[in-house]
């Protein structure tokens, strides 16, 4: 995952250049904290989703399926581990480029934490959901591969709350309690999923 960083940052060079042309483009417009948070995390979307589905087409390719296959460790722990790594670099690029990305879209520094806060407890989510439609995405059957398009839904209540949450105390712990729930509700249900649609799409 290591050698694979080079693929976030380059990811992450596009949402500074893209926030920055949004930055300039709202220069001269009086918009508040939730029009900046729209892009940012629109911006997230497509970097996780793009991200994933990289490492996926990489990792889980049909011989090193059948490896994963004739391991001792079941595949829904390998794609938990994968997820898990995946996340982790996602988040700690994230981190590294905030303060760019909040000097380009003129977001208030006070909110510096909570954001970060707030963008880590979504990307567990979209990581996982994200594998999900990876390894449809992946699927040999073309056919197969545009049902992918059905977990889409799934991104759009951490958006909606993410933007949300902006009315809400930061500050306060209760303010995040709905991401770790369908954080953990899609760890109930995704790396199950994920492996099963690998096992019968992808071999």
């Amino acid at each position: 995952m290591l050698m694979k960083s080079t693929q976030s940052f380059i990811l992450f060079c596009f949402i500074i250049i893209a926030s920055s042309i949004f930055g300039l483009a709202l220069r001269y417009i009086q918009v508040d904290n939730k029009i900046s948070m729209t892009v940012i995390w629109i911006l997230l979307f497509l970097t996780v989703i793009t991200k994933v589905e990289k490492v996926y087409l990489e990792d889980f390719s049909d011989p090193k399926i059948q490896q994963y296959m004739m391991s001792p460790f079941a595949l829904e722990l390998i794609v938990l581990t994968k997820n898990l790594m995946i996340y982790l670099n996602l988040v700690i690029f994230f981190l590294i480029t905030s303060p760019i990305i909040f000097l380009t879209l003129s977001i208030d520094f006070d909110i510096f934490w909570q954001i970060n806060i707030l963008a880590a407890l979504s990307l567990l989510s979209l990581v996982f959901i994200s594998s999900i439609t990876a390894s449809i995405a992946n699927s040999k059957s073309n056919r197969l591969a545009i049902t992918s398009v059905v977990t889409l839904p799934l991104f759009i209540p951490i958006l909606i709350f993410s933007i949300g949450s902006m009315d809400m105390d930061l500050g306060n712990i209760n303010s995040y309690l709905f991401f770790l729930a369908y954080f953990l509700l899609n760890l109930a249900f995704s790396p199950l999923l994920t492996s099963f649609a690998l096992k019968k799409l992808s071999m």
